[in-house]
């Protein structure tokens, strides 16, 4: 499959029920390009400008590595062994369909780049055709800290997100994000914007704003104009605990 018919696959995957976007005009909303230009795009009647191509690719959170720049850092290898006895003669998972994810500390998960060695608590298995982890490279996944309820009922203590640290755009408002304070404390809140004179307000905010008000900052004046110093990806996937429900 070529690139575009990869672009046009990963934008059907984000529309409809239950997904990013309920229709196409919220997505070329939150994109910032033309409905029309978009809908012909994704039926395949036209092509898109640089422009367009470029917001669209921010807007999924997509990076461009060129030929000799510098590499992603490669995923761990899994070989799976079974446990059963040979005589069920059941086989085992293909490996190439799951990829291991760092289960990293708050803090050096919201850092960008790559995460030390020393900050990786574990290793989570993940299966790559899973819809809301397709297309999506750089993963990793944390753990909501004890006594952390800020979140519920949709998250709670102890349950693990997986977070997609190449998508930083807060747009459209409302998302589960990593989010770091300007003073370096991190914590998955919900992320909502609002521009105001020379400058872009932040809101981050739980799902019990009664115990846990809203914090609200300036991206240039709290973080010198730099998204990624205030956001360090979004929550995509989550494992919860069932046994407290």
């Amino acid at each position: 499959m070529d690139f575009t018919s990869n672009l046009r696959e990963m934008l059907w995957a984000q529309v409809g029920e239950n997904k990013d976007f309920p229709n196409r005009k919220r997505m070329a909303d939150a994109l910032g390009i033309d409905p029309s230009q978009l809908n012909r795009f994704m039926d395949g009647e036209r092509g898109l400008s640089v422009e367009s191509l470029g917001r669209i690719l921010d807007g999924l959170g997509a990076r461009v590595v060129l030929p000799g720049g510098p590499e992603e850092e490669p995923a761990r290898e899994v070989r799976f062994v079974s446990s059963r006895p040979a005589a069920l003669d059941m086989p085992s998972p293909a490996a190439e369909d799951y990829f291991a994810v760092p289960l990293a500390t708050l803090p050096a998960a919201a850092a960008p780049g790559r995460i030390p060695q020393e900050n990786i608590q574990g290793w989570v298995l993940v299966w790559r055709h899973h819809e809301s982890v397709r297309f999506r490279s750089d993963l990793v996944a944390v753990a909501i800290a004890p006594g952390d309820d800020a979140m519920a009922p949709a998250l709670h203590a102890g349950d693990i997100v997986l977070v997609d640290r190449a998508e930083k755009s807060p747009d459209p408002a409302g998302k589960i994000m990593l989010v770091r304070e300007p003073d370096g404390a991190c914590a998955v809140k919900r992320v909502a914007t609002q521009p105001t004179e020379a400058d872009l307000e932040l809101v981050f905010y739980a799902d019990t704003p009664r115990s846990v008000p809203p914090r609200v900052h300036r991206l240039n004046r709290d973080y010198g104009g730099e998204l990624a110093r205030a956001i360090g990806g979004r929550v995509i996937w989550a494992w919860s605990d069932m046994t407290r429900k």
